[in-house]
């Protein structure tokens, strides 16, 4: 199983995923079927996507090489430097380009 499948599963059949699709249920949900088809109905599936290109891109790659201080191409590193650090430089830089887009249109 490829590294992204094995990192995406744990997204769609953990904790938060879990929770979420236990909320729109009504009930407690544990079947793994049903786990992976609210993931990917809610947009968990596109949004796993958009982080997962991010994590292995260009700009990721290199903050996480800078911080190891050597080149780095493992998935598994990118992917946890992206989660504990990266993650919030995208998200900053999505919210100030969408305020930006707000802005322009308010004008």
């Amino acid at each position: 199983m490829s590294f992204r499948l094995r990192v995406q599963l744990v997204e769609a059949l953990g904790q938060l995923n879990r929770w979420y699709c236990s909320q729109k249920a009504g009930r407690m949900i544990e079947n793994p079927d049903e786990l992976l088809a609210y993931f990917v109905r809610s947009g968990g599936a596109a949004d796993f996507a958009r982080r997962f290109e991010e994590a292995m891109g260009p700009d990721n790659r290199w903050y996480c090489s800078e911080f190891y201080r050597r080149d780095i191409r493992d998935p598994q590193i990118l992917w946890d430097y992206y989660m504990t650090y990266g993650a919030h430089r995208a998200t900053r830089k999505h919210y100030a380009k969408t305020a930006g887009e707000k802005l322009s249109v308010a004008c």
